[in-house]
């Protein structure tokens, strides 16, 4: 069955888990979140770590070999209780032919094995989609629409124990320019600041200038949209030394040209109209002119291959291989 990030966290603190959870979409907060949230679950101290978890990348994947650990039971020294929990990455570039390997497995997963598959788009009329919706979870993944952002403030109230003033969420919605990943580094910030205090007030997030880091931000990312060279490596430099995270910065990057592809793709089918627009991208409609402005600088297929060039290096920052500058940047603008 289709749901959301929220309850799978509900059900796993309850212990109603499921044996297959296949995670769609590229919003990189609720992605990491979901990753993390497994892990604590059923992953217990370096012994867990090892006996009970294993990383699995679909791009070129073996499925007999990650059939044999998903029905492998728990290691020798794990209690009754333990789970083994195996995940895959990029699920969605995993071939047809090995997903038909997997197909039994997915009609009759194994119960003490939870099988995460993180994929970026799937198609819904597989049979082994089916067969995921039927055993397991699915949870679909963006950025929250207008309506559901008041959601996430309990949200994040609960994850740092701290209330959240309206007039500060307000603003720290704002500021973040509606980005998850974003809104998140900031409120990580902020609870560091206020310290013990219970609440987080709107005078915190001004002193604490929320606006202005995502300003700088986001005029690195809409540089780098509209293929100023210059002037992205200059603000990447700034923003490097000003303490910005490449993981941070890679996650808006991401969300950006997935914006603009779905723009793309809008235009293609005639709709134009910027709240219709907005409404399927998960933006808000006065960010829309821009992606328009950006959408102009790219074709659908130059697109399509930034795509591929930011899932291969989230990867490889995620692995410890390289940075933003190496893993992006150089690639990114050589080809212009």
């Amino acid at each position: 069955m289709v749901s959301t990030a929220q309850k799978v966290f509900k059900s796993l603190e309850v212990g109603d888990w499921k044996p297959l959870c296949l995670v769609v979409g590229l919003e990189p907060f609720q992605s990491n979140e979901i990753f993390n949230q497994f892990k604590r679950r059923f992953i217990q101290g370096d012994v867990g770590q090892a006996l009970n978890y294993e990383l699995w990348d679909g791009e070129g994947l073996n499925a007999s070999q990650l059939l044999n650990s998903l029905e492998m039971l728990p290691g020798l020294f794990s209690s009754e209780e333990e789970i083994r929990l195996i995940v895959c990455q990029r699920f969605d570039r995993v071939s047809s032919g090995q997903l038909e390997i997997l197909r039994d497995y997915f009609n009759q997963p194994s119960s003490s094995t939870v099988f995460l598959m993180m994929a970026e788009k799937v198609d819904k009329r597989k049979s082994w989609y089916k067969s995921v919706e039927a055993q397991g979870d699915i949870i679909e993944i963006r950025e929250p629409y207008d309506r559901e952002w008041p959601k996430w403030s309990g949200y994040f109230e609960k994850r740092h124990s701290k209330k959240i003033a309206p007039a500060a969420w307000e603003l720290l919605v704002s500021s973040s320019g509606r980005c998850l990943s974003l809104l998140a580094t900031d409120i990580e910030k902020l609870d560091c600041y206020v310290g013990d205090k219970a609440s987080i007030q709107l005078t915190d997030v001004e002193a604490m200038g929320a606006s202005s880091g995502g300003e700088d931000v986001f005029s690195f990312v809409e540089d780098l949209a509209m293929k100023r060279k210059g002037a992205a490596l200059k603000k990447y430099d700034l923003l490097m030394r000003s303490g910005e995270s490449d993981i941070k910065l890679l996650s808006i990057v991401v969300r950006q040209f997935r914006m603009i592809e779905q723009a793309l793709r809008l235009s293609k089918q005639g709709i134009n109209d910027p709240k219709t627009v907005a409404a399927q991208i998960g933006s808000h409609p006065f960010f829309v002119s821009k992606i328009f402005e950006q959408m102009k600088k790219h074709s659908q297929e130059e697109v399509g291959r930034i795509l591929d060039l930011l899932a291969r290096c989230d990867y490889q920052i995620k692995i410890g291989d390289g940075n933003l500058f190496e893993r992006l940047l150089i690639p990114y603008f050589s080809t212009r």
